[in-house]
């Protein structure tokens, strides 16, 4: 069966390379942001803030996207991050982002990692 919102698999790639309008794009204007514990970020303009906030903060993230699930307007992808900090040091961490979709665009933007040992 193909997949509805495959053009979503590189959305990972836009985040490693730090292109914050290319992540911007599968964005709804009205999309809703929680990552990890921390409190919803409402609208595309403010996540492009917290991405901005957070690009700086790591030398780079390498996303291993290893299972992808689709069905009806949700998407969920799973694997592993591995994030460089500024020393150079690195944490791998697995990964869960669910997506529920509008338009074709990211409307609910859920990331369940632990960061906990990443700074």
């Amino acid at each position: 069966m193909e997949r509805k919102y495959k053009h979503v698999d590189t959305l990972s790639n836009a985040l490693d390379s730090k292109n914050l309008e290319k992540v911007l794009e599968y964005l709804s204007d009205d999309c809703v942001l929680i990552a990890g514990n921390g409190e919803a970020v409402n609208g595309k303009e403010n996540i492009g803030k917290v991405f901005e906030g957070f690009f700086p903060a790591v030398k780079s993230t390498a996303h291993d996207v290893t299972d992808i699930f689709e069905s009806g307007e949700s998407l969920v992808h799973r694997g592993t991050v591995t994030y460089t900090r500024l020393d150079n040091s690195q944490l791998t961490v697995p990964f869960c982002d669910v997506f529920k979709m509008k338009d074709g665009l990211i409307s609910e933007y859920y990331i369940y990692i632990d960061w906990s040992e990443l700074f």
